[in-house]
């Protein structure tokens, strides 16, 4: 039930990243935010778990954004912070969901760059929808 309090960052979010390219920050703190007062309450995914998807995720993308430069500060921040309020292995299956639709847009569109907000939304959507249809099955 804590899962659509993210909506709205989310959508915002990718929102903004499409029309802009630039990520609100009241939008990833309000993430992270949401997943600090979650590890209280919840205990899945546990607290390591959330460390390590607010670490490493974040950390790949920002030697991504050194090396080799398209991936913007906005992006870093939102993906650590999902992974954070998600878990690791949520996030992964997240990014997972992410990058078909990534693909196709970027290779519809010509572009190099892509709003990644726009796809971690729809990743982050199609993850709940997964995790719905199991809990009905």
């Amino acid at each position: 039930m804590l899962a659509l309090f993210y909506t709205v960052p989310l959508i915002w979010a990718a929102v903004s990243d499409y029309r802009k390219r630039i990520i609100p920050d009241w939008t990833w703190i309000s993430i992270l935010v949401l997943g600090l007062a979650s590890a209280f309450l919840l205990p899945v995914p546990p607290l390591y778990e959330r460390i390590a998807g607010f670490f490493l995720p974040g950390l790949c993308l920002l030697w991504l954004a050194v090396k080799f430069g398209g991936v913007g500060g906005g992006d870093i921040k939102l993906t650590a912070a999902m992974g954070f309020a998600f878990g690791l292995y949520a996030l992964a299956a997240i990014l997972f969901l992410a990058l078909l639709p990534a693909c196709v847009y970027a290779k519809a569109t010509r572009q190099r760059s892509v709003p990644l907000a726009v796809f971690l939304c729809v990743g982050a959507f199609g993850y709940a929808a997964a995790l719905l249809a199991f809990h009905l099955i």
